[in-house]
Order: structure tokens, then C-alpha cells, then sequence
């Protein structure tokens, strides 16, 4: 049950009795192949995916995010990376949920699908809390449910990098291959990394921490069979935790 489908007398009906899902991307570069909204594509078929399976509410999802760091997502030197300070997605985020709350919802869950959000969705929550009665909220990131098993199988012959350098890579590749196939331009799939990748942030960062592409480890391995490994494990796994929570 999608928010911005209903009339204003069925959301009023429904949204005191479901659980509130709230999914957060960014307007980022995903390389040559992939389009700037993935992060806003993978977690609003997940947040549908989540409502299949538990029955929720799943709000519009906020198409902005937190600036691009350049050794998780290339950071903000590409044309189309529009991004959102600290404060501005702390407000947008709390507002929504303040507004959401006004009309009598009391379960929330903020799926991101942005890496660079997560700590400024917090913070929103933590002061969203503060001011709200009788209220429970979760955030959650879709990669942090993807089992090691899973993990192991999918980047059997590439190797794992760490979430944070699988950015237009297997995973996003392989998603959107699996939930949006004609939005990914399948003939400029490439494997690309940065000459090096330091423990700490350098501003303005230097040219060899950013591949030139815009992809951060090797999306030639990537495949819609594994998309769907993945959003089916990821979407029972939220959907158990939504059940067990609320």
C-alpha cells in the first residue's frame, strides 16, 4: 500500500494500523552503465517488497541524500551527484516523520539505500523520539541483511571489497539488473577501482582514490540471477525483522 496512491479518507484509515516505511536514497553517479537514481530505485522495490510480505505503508521515498564520499561513492566531482547537507536531510527526515506521526502513525521503519545517510537518519530519529509519545522507529540499511553466506556466494570469484567500495558494483549492478533491467545500460558494464584506498578522508580529495568511471570495484560479475537471490533474501529478512519488532 503505496501513501501516495490513496485518498486522504484511506490513508487516514490505514495509517495508524500499519507499519510506516519510510525509504531514503540520493541522486548519486553509478557509473557508465548504471542510472543516478539506483539508490532510489533498490530501496523502494524493497520497501514494496517488505509491504507484500507484513501489509505497510510505504511513503514516498526521499530521492535526496548526503554528499557522495569519494571512496564509497565517488564522491562529488560528477555531474548529476545532487546532494543534501547534513542538516537539510535531518530536517526533511524529521519533518516527514513529525507529519506522519500528526496523522496517527506510531510504527516507523527508514530503509536507506544511500551509504553516506545512515548517521544523519539517526539523528533525525533521535530527536524525532524525543518530541514523539508511544513511538517506535528502526533504521536499516539493505545491505547490512544480506547474510555472509550470501555474500560469500555472490562475490565467490571476485572477492568481497566491503560495502563501502561496492558502489556500481555487483550488488547495485545485479539489483537493478533484477528490478529495473531497462534502465541499465548492459554494453557499458565495466570493472574499475581506484589506484588506492586510504583509511582517512582527504578534502579536496586526490584523483587517484576516484576511478574515473565512477565504478568502484567490478560490476562484470553482476547478473539479475543474483538480484533476485538477493532481493528475496533481503525482503524476508526485513519483513522478519518488521514482525518481530512491531
Amino acid at each position: 500500500m503505496e501513501a501516495a496512491h490513496l485518498t486522504w479518507e484511506e490513508y487516514r484509515d490505514e495509517v495508524a494500523k500499519r507499519v510506516v516505511i519510510l525509504p531514503v536514497g540520493s541522486l548519486e553517479q553509478h557509473g557508465p552503465h548504471l542510472p543516478l537514481n539506483v539508490d532510489v530505485v533498490i530501496p523502494t522495490h524493497f520497501a514494496r517488497l517488505v509491504d507484500e510480505r507484513v501489509g505497510a505503508l510505504v511513503l514516498p521515498t526521499i530521492a535526496y541524500g548526503y554528499k557522495s564520499h569519494p571512496t564509497s561513492g565517488g564522491g562529488q566531482l560528477f555531474p548529476g551527484t545532487t546532494s543534501l547537507n547534513g542538516m537539510t536531510l535531518i530536517h526533511l527526515t524529521l519533518d516527514i516523520l513529525k507529519e506522519t506521526y500528526r496523522h496517527g502513525g506510531r510504527k516507523f521503519l527508514v530503509l536507506n539505500g544511500h551509504y553516506e545517510n545512515l548517521a544523519f537518519l539517526n539523528e533525525a530519529v533521535e530527536l524525532f523520539v524525543e518530541q514523539a509519545k508511544d513511538v517506535k522507529v528502526l533504521t536499516l540499511c539493505w545491505w547490512d541483511q544480506v547474510s555472509d553466506e550470501l555474500v560469500d556466494e555472490i562475490f565467490a570469484e571476485a572477492g568481497f571489497p566491503g560495502w563501502d567500495t561496492e558502489h556500481a558494483a555487483i550488488t547495485e549492478t545485479s539489483l537493478m539488473q533484477y528490478f529495473a533491467p531497462e534502465l541499465v545500460r548492459e554494453d557499458k558494464i565495466i570493472d574499475d577501482q581506484s589506484e588506492r584506498k586510504p583509511t582517512y578522508s582527504i578534502f579536496p580529495p586526490p584523483a587517484d582514490i576516484i576511478p574515473a568511471s565512477g565504478v568502484l570495484y567490478k560490476a562484470t560479475y553482476a547478473s539479475a540471477e543474483k538480484g533476485e537471490k538477493l532481493a528475496t533474501q533481503v525482503a524476508d529478512r526485513i519483513a522478519a525483522i518488521v514482525a518481530e519488532e512491531f
